[in-house]
């Protein structure tokens, strides 16, 4: 236990009547103990100031910490609320990354069933072919007597070696109503008759009309019985129609033309021979590729390095108000690019900007429509009017709603983080799961006379312009180009 000091009783105290007691016990007045009670009272008066003091200081410190606690209240929630929304973007993206997916996969799916299909067809094909080859020969008992030819004239010994050639081939035969089995391409074409059918005895086979025939029906056999034969060029390789792809945009700035340069370039990586269409009459897509001039109405071919192996590239610049102004039709700018897309995989047309009319002409072609937007609050609001004019605008009556993507963005800027989840939410999947980032050196690489994908292999945007092909490939596969039936020719 703590041991309390006892009072000395000396020492004068505190309150009044003790006072007065302690002065008369020693001989003492009141008045000689005055100084001590004004002090006594004087820390009694400090001591209670002290304490309205400490009170209200308290009352002050509380007061500057409520507003804190508030603050911090308020910083808690809006981080929990930029959290959610977090979770809730990766959420959505990792939904369009796998609908992108399974719309990839069900491409594919049809494609190669496309191709099981064809070759079955093919091989059915080859099949009746094989059955034709090997089916027999049909031979009819010999006409009555008043209906055979006459015995044909003594012949020299070359007749006698021709006269053979019946039997060791049958389908030379006069007789157009003989059924041998040969396919209708060999047959010759038979007059439809009137009435009763006539029996009409059959033409004489002499020399001269075993050799008529011949050299009417047989490519190779005219150089035999012909000393001057004209000399043809081959035709043509039949091929599918090219898909086409048009990129729009309702202003300019949005990197519409590089788009088209680059995706050019990477699709002719990738083996496929492109057509570029530039419809303003001085763009700057020739530039992309090393040109020094720009040529208006002349077909162009861009080669690659020897060493690189890629497919090069054609490029016509064509002016709409000039074909409209000499042809005087509405095909006339579709028949151009026609032309000019036979024996290529694919054609990327430039649309000149805010240009109705031309674009009104290529929906003919039935392309499909890929619009660049940049992400600022100007393509969010075009999106609506640009959907409305499409949908307008379908050429052939078929849905063309176009595609979009965003170029030149930025993912540390949070404006355009948030113009793409608006977009996002507007579009659907109409809004390519990828995008085009920033960098100067798309500007630099026009600087240079090149594309990106030349200027800076490496680099990020590189990589999204690959992505594009990609998809460019998935939405339509290149055309193929068909050698049967052709023949070759000595140049």
């Amino acid at each position: 236990m703590t041991e309390h000091a006892l009072p000395d009783p000396n020492d004068p105290p505190e309150d009044v009547a003790s006072l007065y007691s302690w002065a008369n016990l020693h001989g003492g007045k009141y008045r000689d103990f005055s100084a001590s009670r004004a002090e006594i009272r004087e820390k009694a008066r400090q001591r209670t100031e002290e304490a309205i003091e400490e009170e209200r200081l308290r009352v002050h410190r509380e007061a500057e910490a409520q507003p804190a606690a508030e603050t911090a209240r308020a910083l808690e929630e809006l981080r929990r609320r930029e959290m959610a929304a977090q979770q809730g973007a990766q959420l959505a993206a990792q939904e369009a990354a796998q609908r992108s997916a399974q719309e990839r996969a069900r491409v594919a799916a049809e494609l190669a069933a496309q191709r099981a299909a064809q070759q079955a067809q093919t091989a059915a094909q080859t099949g009746q072919q094989a059955t034709w080859q090997q089916r027999p020969q049909t031979r009819y008992p010999a006409p009555p007597a008043h209906l055979q030819p006459a015995p044909p004239p003594p012949a020299p010994a070359p007749l006698q070696e021709d006269a053979s050639s019946e039997q060791r081939a049958p389908w030379l035969s006069s007789d157009p109503n003989e059924n041998t089995g040969r396919p209708a391409w060999l047959m010759p074409e038979r007059p439809e008759s009137v009435g009763q059918p006539a029996l009409a005895p059959p033409p004489e086979d002499t020399l001269q009309g075993s050799r008529d025939r011949l050299i009417s029906r047989w490519f190779a056999l005219r150089s035999i019985f012909e000393d001057n034969v004209p000399v043809q060029s081959a035709p043509l390789p039949t091929a599918a129609r090219a898909p086409v792809i048009a990129v729009f945009s309702l202003a300019g700035g949005v990197g519409k033309t590089s788009l088209v340069a680059t995706l050019g370039r990477v699709l002719s990586a990738r083996g496929e021979r492109v057509l570029l269409v530039d419809t303003a009459a001085y763009g700057l897509l020739p530039f992309f590729f090393g040109a020094r001039d720009q040529r208006p109405g002349l077909i162009r071919t861009f080669s690659p390095p020897v060493a690189s192996g890629d497919a090069p590239i054609q490029m016509i610049t064509l002016d709409p108000e000039m074909l409209e102004s000499e042809l005087a039709t509405a095909e006339a700018l579709t028949a151009e690019i026609l032309k000019y897309a036979r024996g290529v995989s694919r054609v990327v047309i430039d649309l000149a900007t805010a240009s109705g009319a031309t674009t009104r002409r290529i929906m003919r072609l039935s392309p499909q429509i890929l619009v660049p937007l940049v992400p600022d609050m100007c393509s969010v609001v075009s999106v609506s009017s640009i959907d409305a004019f499409f949908d307008h605008n379908n050429g052939n009556g078929k849905p063309a709603l176009p595609y979009y993507v965003l170029n030149q963005f930025d993912p540390s800027l949070p404006l355009h983080l948030d113009v793409r989840e608006v977009l996002r939410e507007q579009l659907g999947d109409r809004l390519l799961p990828f995008t085009l980032r920033h960098t100067p050196a798309v500007s630099e690489a026009l600087a240079e006379g090149m594309t990106v994908l030349d200027y800076a292999p490496n680099s990020a945007v590189t990589e999204d312009y690959a992505s594009l092909a990609g998809w460019v490939k998935s939405l339509s596969a290149p055309a193929s180009t068909s050698f049967r039936g052709v023949r070759w020719s000595e140049r």
